[in-house]
């Protein structure tokens, strides 16, 4: 049988009866080196050649599993965004670099407690903007549009309510001040637009 030196490659001759059935030790006449050999045809050799998969599978394994986690995280990060984002405002600017635009979810905010004053021309408009979700949520911008009897715009204003971020359950109020012919006779709607959100 040739027996090859894993160090220097220097290839040997050996009769395959001098190696035991179980293996053994050898040791290179030239460079010294000292390795573990088995004989052809030994039932050890082919079950030592059938763990080369399973070493390949252990070394990469753990990166992996480490890429599949990671790659998790990262999917979840992105579908989640909203909401991570309501938590961690500073990742905002992370998602637009890479082109993802956050907008508030809409669906979880509701106008309520909506008042207007009339002093001539003059239209004063308060209320709050509410988060009737589980989780802390970004405040949209409000469209408040007042129209006239006839149905026609009389005016039209996007407005911040004072706060960025509104708690599960909690509100935030706004407040407007507009000019608009007979106010008084006016209908005022308002509601909130799902704007893009900026750092």
């Amino acid at each position: 049988m040739l027996l090859t030196c894993p160090n220097c490659e220097t290839i040997f001759r050996v009769d395959s009866q001098s190696i035991r059935a179980e293996g053994q030790t050898v040791r290179c006449s030239v460079c010294s080196h000292v390795w573990f050999t088995l004989p052809p045809n030994s039932s050890a050799r082919t079950a030592k050649r059938g763990t080369g998969a399973g070493k390949t599978w252990k070394l990469v394994r753990v990166p992996l599993i480490f890429g599949i986690v990671l790659a998790g995280l990262l999917a979840g990060a992105i579908s989640q965004r909203v909401i991570l984002t309501a938590y961690l405002p500073g990742l905002i600017p992370t998602f637009d670099v890479v082109g993802l635009t956050i907008r508030p979810q809409i669906d979880r905010l509701e106008v309520v407690d909506l008042q207007a004053d009339h002093a001539g021309d003059n239209l004063r408009l308060r209320g709050q903007l509410r988060n009737t979700s589980g989780v802390r949520t970004h405040a949209a911008d409000l469209l408040v549009t007042v129209t006239g009897p006839n149905g026609t715009v009389l005016n039209e204003k996007v407005l911040k309510p004072d706060d960025r971020f509104i708690e599960p359950g909690a509100a935030t109020p706004f407040f407007a001040q507009m000019t608009v012919e007979k106010s008084d006779e006016a209908t005022i709607t308002v509601v909130p637009i799902g704007s893009r959100i900026y750092q």
